[in-house]
């Protein structure tokens, strides 16, 4: 059979799937007692989902066409589409995703991590635990497609040079990527969106969510250390080899001018971000406003000083279908808050209160753990974040339970590679290169122990904050 035969004839029988699964969620649905308002919104955000996991180059047409399902059968009208279409965490992306691209087309973050390795890494234990740590500590001041992209071009490097299998490397930093990037909220959409949903600002990430990132970074490096503990000796008999052959890593070149300019863009953009809600106090602005505002103020001053490489980055390095995905699946979840099905989750889970919060925890945390795991962890949070303001209608406290969809939903996302988009990206690099597929099995491995040990700590920490923890006023 020819090979667009075969890939159609693939295509065909996975679409078949996900109509299969639509019909099946469907009967479940009316099974549990859900009106049929409840079952066709479920269905239809399902199938979407279900769309992605199996076709996820075809996750854009068939997130357009469960939109219009959802116009055409009543269960979303144009205001619970722009409601729950986050607008501001959309534009967030699209400005910062501008600035970054316009600092990564100039080699910046290459320059500045490949400089931090060829200075310091001694030994690949060294160099596996500097990668590890420049991973986790780079996602959340870029986000982490972006430290994908950078740290992912120094495996591939260091890979090639010592002749040895990129994937391990590359997975480490890749759970370093996902675990590191909930440090701010600038480290992946989850954390824009809990941003903007809970009004918490950039200071409260580094105080409540940052110590969990960064013991999370550290017990999950001891236990790759052990994992791949005869890779990396492996690796780091090679790379003695390659030193006393005088055949380390190259340098990248960037002149001083471009270097200085990029680094005074980076670090304003950083100070103002990490300031934003002490402008915002003194100048008696609307909490986190500002944290939408600055990345437009850098933007538009990228635009206007450098116009050819500002716009070549707005167009070619802003991931524009990936942000109108999200888009429309953000605002399908309005179809499940219209039909009542969010209010209805919130309420049997407002209703194990009377067990105690630890219950309550546990029973978020089962939610949240296979939805990220199984579908985008940015979608996830998206319904979660209305089930938390249903909790919070309840009168129960909601600050704990939005560090717990943060650190819950994305640590879940290194248990498959369709996580996060860090791991997507990832894993599509690493194909197109080396034409080395990743399977589910082979991610998991790694990505359960990984995944059970930092949710395990993350809830842990939170639980026992939880009296210090007072609700956003």
């Amino acid at each position: 059979m020819p090979s667009g035969s075969r890939f159609a004839a693939t295509t065909y029988g996975k679409a078949s799937v996900v109509i299969l699964l639509g019909i099946v969620t469907a009967l479940i649905g009316n099974l549990i007692g859900l009106n049929l308002q409840q079952t066709l919104a479920l269905t239809v955000f399902l199938v979407m989902i279900y769309a992605t996991l199996l076709l996820w180059s075809q996750r854009l047409p068939f997130a357009f066409l469960g939109i219009f399902l959802l116009f055409f059968l009543g269960l979303l009208d144009t205001k619970y589409f722009v409601e729950h279409s986050h607008l501001d965490v959309i534009m967030f992306l699209i400005a910062m995703m501008t600035v970054i691209g316009y600092l990564e087309e100039d080699k910046f973050f290459e320059f500045v991590a490949n400089e931090i390795i060829r200075r310091i890494g001694i030994s690949f234990k060294i160099v596996f635990m500097i990668l590890f740590f420049l991973s986790g500590f780079l996602a959340p001041l870029v986000d982490e497609v972006t430290a994908v992209l950078i740290i992912s071009s120094l495996v591939f490097s260091l890979s090639d040079r010592l002749g040895i299998d990129p994937f391990p490397l590359l997975l480490a930093t890749v759970f370093a990527i996902v675990i590191g990037g909930t440090m701010t909220p600038l480290g992946n959409p989850v954390g824009v969106l809990i941003a903007f949903e809970s009004g918490f600002s950039f200071i409260d990430f580094l105080r409540w969510s940052a110590p969990i990132s960064l013991l999370s970074l550290l017990v999950t490096n001891f236990f790759l250390l052990r994992k791949y503990k005869s890779y990396i000796e492996e690796a780091d008999t090679k790379l003695r080899e390659k030193i006393l052959e005088q055949k380390g890593l190259e340098g990248i070149s960037v002149s001083r001018k471009i270097l200085f300019k990029d680094a005074l863009i980076f670090l304003a953009t950083l100070v103002m971000l990490a300031l934003h809600h002490t402008f915002e106090e003194v100048m008696g602005l609307e909490r986190n406003i500002l944290l939408l505002g600055i990345p437009f103020l850098i933007a538009g001053i990228i635009l206007i000083t450098d116009p050819q490489k500002g716009f070549h980055a707005f167009e070619h390095k802003v991931e524009w279908p990936t942000l109108v995905f999200f888009l429309l699946l953000f605002s399908a979840v309005g179809a499940l808050g219209k039909s009542g099905l969010i209010d209805l989750l919130s309420k049997t889970l407002a209703s194990f209160n009377n067990l105690g919060i630890e219950a309550l925890m546990v029973l978020f945390v089962a939610i949240s753990v296979p939805m990220s795991a199984f579908m985008d962890n940015v979608v996830a949070v998206s319904v979660l974040s209305q089930v938390v303001h249903g909790l919070e209608a309840s009168g129960i406290n909601s600050a704990p339970f939005w560090w717990l969809a943060l650190i819950s939903s994305v640590y879940a996302a290194t248990l498959t590679p369709i996580g996060s988009t860090a791991n997507i990206v990832a894993a599509s690099i690493l194909e197109k290169r080396y034409k080395r597929p990743v399977s589910f099995l082979e991610w998991i491995r790694s990505g359960l122990p990984v995944a059970l040990i930092t949710i395990s700590l993350g809830v842990i920490l939170i639980y026992l904050q939880i009296p210090l923890m007072q609700p956003y006023p």
